[in-house]
């Protein structure tokens, strides 16, 4: 199914209220929030419902930034609570060093309901040119569940796909599915705008 539908909700209560766009060829996200980390998440999540095994990819064209940490990206969410469990594979704004990355993407998961998040780094040590960079508009996020099985590929062409990470987790199988944008500066809102979104049910 090309061009899902999708509603936009914030989640955690963040400072600046978010809203979602639809546009000829995808949509646009505004979004604040603290983040989505920790043990309660603050953002804007265009999603559905999906029940078992899925496919959803997103080509992100641009993504402004409020902070070095400003991220968006494909999410399975169990719930619309802020502390949620959820997988995530996810863009930042630019490739600039963060933590154990030196590339503009990452995976990120919350285990349990309101316990702490975990990041998916690279393979260190890291090279000197990233193995994922965040190239705008050249950025395709694609995550996909089997089971417990969740495997998060990115593309520079919407065509050639490369696995980033495969991960295990336990996630209802009525879950949330969709795009999620956040700020990371509670005071500065930022927009994301996303094409050539594709939804397939167990793929």
């Amino acid at each position: 199914m090309q061009n899902p539908s999708l509603i936009g909700r914030d989640i955690g209560s963040p400072r600046l209220a978010g809203k979602c766009t639809l546009t000829p060829t995808g949509l646009e996200i505004e979004a604040g929030g603290a983040d989505i980390w920790g043990t309660r998440d603050e953002f804007h999540f265009a999603s559905m419902a999906v029940t078992g095994d899925f496919a959803l990819s997103a080509r992100i064209n641009s993504l402004s930034m409020a902070d070095v940490y400003t991220k968006a990206g494909v999410m399975l969410r169990a719930s619309l609570e802020a502390g949620a469990a959820h997988v995530m594979i996810l863009a930042f704004g630019d490739n600039q060093p963060r933590n154990q990355n030196n590339g503009g993407l990452e995976f990120q998961s919350r285990i349990e309901a309101d316990g702490p998040c975990t990041g998916v780094y690279p393979p260190q040590p890291l090279p000197a040119r990233p193995d994922f960079p965040a190239s705008f508009p050249h950025v395709w996020l694609r995550l996909t569940r089997h089971g417990d099985k969740f495997t998060s590929q990115s593309s520079t062409d919407g065509v050639q796909w490369k696995t980033y990470c495969v991960h295990r987790q336990s996630l209802p199988a009525a879950a949330l599915v969709g795009l999620a944008v956040t700020s990371h500066n509670p005071g500065v809102s930022v927009r994301a705008v996303f094409s050539e979104l594709s939804f397939t049910a167990k793929p």
